[in-house]
């Protein structure tokens, strides 16, 4: 019989790649300010963390963002670089999700936001069938590390911590979900992620 009933994934840097440094390329082509020196100046406030609370709407992280980073540039332009972020879905996910489907019931937990929801759901599109729920952090008004957002995943699985494996690539995160006795694997890549878990005896498909 196993041990684990279902595995929670994490979106950025485990099942898609990500770059913020894109960001603040577009943000400085399109006000004329240096890449370098708009990533310096981005701050992770408690502005950006009640907006991937969904307790702020977009137009005010805009606002503070500019005011923050000294440009000015429309909703457009600032929505399409922050969008940037999202690069190309990690090379074997597909399959290993179609394969852990068949034993796992599988979930995704993610930390976003009203506008890059948008960007992700059309780069995960070919992903998303995979998952029983998508847990967005603007939409559970609990973001990760807070122990809410893990709880809010575990009362819908019905399961105890200990019945669940998470994967995240930010430590802190995986540090949280470990503190709440979740099996978790803080994944580096796609091939390390695969072998620890095979440690933990994950049955993967027999085809």
């Amino acid at each position: 019989m196993k041990k684990y009933h279902a595995i929670i994934f994490d979106c950025g840097g485990v099942i898609f790649d990500f770059s913020p440094t894109n960001v603040f390329k577009h943000w400085a082509v399109k006000s004329g300010k240096d890449a370098n020196s708009l990533e310096h100046k981005f701050e992770f406030s408690e502005t950006y963390d009640k907006f991937e609370r969904g307790e702020i709407h977009a137009s005010l992280f805009r606002k503070h963002t500019l005011k923050m980073l000294g440009i000015e540039i429309d909703d457009e332009d600032f929505d399409n670089g922050w969008n940037c972020l999202y690069g190309d879905i990690v090379p074997g996910i597909e399959k290993l999700l179609r394969d852990l489907k068949q034993h796992y019931r599988l979930v995704a937990l993610t930390n976003t936001n009203e506008i890059h929801a948008r960007r992700w759901r059309v780069v995960c599109a070919p992903l998303l069938h995979h998952f029983e729920k998508v847990f967005s952090s603007h939409k559970i008004h609990a973001r990760k590390p807070e122990r809410k957002a893990y709880e809010i995943v575990l009362e819908y699985l019905n399961l105890a911590p200990d019945e669940v494996i998470f994967l995240d690539d930010n430590p802190q995160f995986v540090r949280a979900a470990a503190d709440m006795h979740i099996k978790s694997i803080q994944v580096i890549s796609f091939k390390q992620m695969v072998e620890e878990l095979r440690k933990l005896d994950v049955v993967f498909s027999s085809s």
